[in-house]
């Protein structure tokens, strides 16, 4: 399991509470499995390594929140994909130690 590391700027804890809607990372979890990126979750939740994420992938999945989250921070959508797909790998691998994920 990657070592998880608390968001480092004001802006990196806004991208993760406005992806998430208060609802946690399994909002964001189903809507990136119904986007077909399940063998990615799978990688971030089971034991091996994880597969990276695109901003671009992302941005397919996602892209009516991380519109929201580029409005509310002055950012532009591609920055706040970029952030994005690098902060959810290893959010999700540090949340479900045990391959699942908090209810």
């Amino acid at each position: 399991m990657a070592a998880f590391e608390a968001p480092a700027s004001p802006l990196e804890q806004l991208l993760i509470a406005t992806l998430y809607d208060g609802s946690g990372v399994g909002a964001a979890v189903e809507e990136l499995r119904q986007a077909g990126l399940g063998d990615k979750l799978d990688s971030w939740l089971g034991a091996g390594e994880n597969l990276p994420l695109s901003a671009d992938e992302l941005s397919k999945a996602l892209g009516g929140s991380l519109e929201r989250i580029a409005v509310v921070t002055g950012s532009s959508a591609d920055v706040v994909a970029q952030k994005v797909a690098e902060l959810l790998p290893v959010t999700v691998d540090s949340v479900s130690p045990n391959g699942e994920l908090p209810s």
